[in-house]
């Protein structure tokens, strides 16, 4: 048998997903911000743009997940 460390943190699928979709909000944000201050390069202006929409969706997918989660628990 396995002894197991009682100072051990466990990182749950949960708290991955959670952790996740943190990152992919604040990364939504970031890219809104640059894509509202950018006026002297359209390229640029249009990739942080759908950069932005990118990780709101991948945001969105996660926080339906976390909301199952939630349901289930």
């Amino acid at each position: 048998m396995e002894k197991k460390n009682e100072y051990e943190v466990t990182i749950t699928t949960y708290d991955k997903v959670m952790a996740s979709w943190h990152r992919c909000m604040q990364s939504a944000k970031e890219f809104e911000c640059y894509f509202h201050e950018i006026e002297d390069n359209r390229k640029a202006k249009k990739l942080f743009e759908e950069y932005a929409e990118t990780e709101a969706l991948q945001a969105s997918a996660l926080r339906d997940l976390l909301l199952e989660y939630q349901q289930q628990a």
